[in-house]
């Protein structure tokens, strides 16, 4: 492993602690919640188990993957079933990788005996879901475990073993990679002493420093190759309500005196750089309030790639959704008009419910700032007034 790389990704995280707690505190919060249900020790285990997971949120059920919705509908259907397989699970005196994959295949069998494919396509119980099982119910010896973060940070800090999908070593060689990591974090002083006021608001939830590992893998994986992530500071301005209503206009056709499209040109594009770059910064300041996990900042698409998708940031909302933002900047005031492109449109007709188009007005290049609103949903009615035409054959 390349120390140097971890010791800078180690300062990196104790440089940004603050920041990086209140985004990944989620994780200390769901494994509390775990242990104050007790699951295994309640008198009813279903709602125990409903209990304890409750609060797991991106931990369990993010985008198409959901672990948590797919096990609680089995619950409902055969909790004795669940109940067993969680017992066997937990069962110490057998070797854990073969109880991990005997936990997925009776969840894959239950999944066949009680729905159809249409009704539950899929239980999603794989090596991420159980191994967060197991660090809730023995934070003191197991690590989750997540594809993703092990290869990045593989790569990253130069480990003799990166990751492939599907392949069977990859959960004892994550196991012993978190090792290696937490040794360096058990040899940071000052680390230990950031940690400590977080301890002792989630007494016994890492008692082993294992979620900490986590952390610092996921800053190596994701914060530390994103420091812009961290340059925003304050809040994100409170955006207005769109209110104006478009209305059907002639065209006027007259020549303009000295109209000079090159010219007009580098300016609109001066005017969309620079307002992406505002939008982004209010963007990121929203989202770090919703702590969402470090895969879902809001970025802006390049040109083209905005052009041919529709849109031109890519956000997310309080539940980690996708919101496709489409930015339409004027120095001049929120009225003048603007224009829609066939892709926006489409792109908002085929997702209302996660397309927005922020209208930023008296826009300052000089400044990098000015107003906007905030219209939510299909661009169709605002396409009333077409300025040129497409001529195929």
């Amino acid at each position: 492993m390349n120390q140097t790389e971890l010791n800078k990704v180690m300062n990196f995280y104790i440089r940004h602690y603050d920041e990086i707690r209140r985004r990944e505190d989620y994780k200390w919060e769901a494994a509390a919640a775990w242990q104050a249900a007790a699951p295994m020790k309640a008198a009813s285990f279903p709602e125990a188990l409903r209990a304890g997971l409750k609060k797991a949120g991106n931990l369990l059920d993010s985008g198409y993957y959901y672990p948590k919705t797919a096990l609680f509908m089995m619950l409902s259907r055969d909790p004795e079933a669940v109940e067993y397989m969680f017992e066997d699970l937990f069962c110490e005196k057998d070797d854990v990788y073969d109880r991990i994959a005997v936990f997925m295949m009776k969840a894959g069998a239950l999944r066949k005996k009680w729905f159809t494919q249409e009704e539950l396509p899929g239980d999603d119980q794989d090596e991420h879901a159980v191994s967060v099982y197991l660090s809730f119910e023995m934070p003191e010896k197991y690590y989750i475990y997540k594809y993703s973060v092990f290869r990045a940070a593989a790569i990253l800090l130069d480990h003799s073993y990166v990751p492939r999908r599907k392949d069977a070593r990859n959960l004892p060689e994550y196991f012993s990679f978190c090792e290696q990591v937490r040794k360096e974090v058990l040899a940071s002083g000052e680390l230990l002493r950031l940690e400590q006021p977080r301890r002792e608001a989630f007494p016994g939830v890492d008692p082993e420093y294992r979620l900490l590992t986590e952390d610092i893998l996921i800053c190596a994986a994701t914060y530390y190759a994103k420091p812009e992530l961290f340059e925003e500071s304050g809040t994100a301005e409170k955006a207005e309500q769109f209110r104006l209503v478009p209305v059907k206009k002639e065209l006027p056709l007259e020549a303009v005196p000295f109209y000079d499209p090159v010219e007009i040109a580098r300016y609109e594009e001066q005017l969309r750089e620079a307002a992406l770059r505002f939008i982004v910064s209010q963007e990121r300041l929203r989202v770090r309030e919703y702590r969402l996990p470090a895969r879902k900042q809001p970025e802006a698409l390049g040109t083209g790639r905005a052009r041919g998708e529709g849109y031109d940031i890519l956000s997310f909302d309080r539940r980690g959704e996708e919101v496709f933002i489409s930015v339409k900047a004027t120095a001049g005031p929120e009225s003048e008009a603007f224009r829609v492109t066939e892709a926006e449109r489409r792109k908002s007709t085929s997702d209302p419910e996660h397309y927005r188009l922020y209208r930023v007005y008296g826009f300052s290049m000089e400044e990098g700032n000015g107003r906007y609103s905030v219209h939510r949903g299909d661009l169709s009615p605002f396409c009333l007034n077409p300025e040129r035409y497409l001529v195929m054959f």
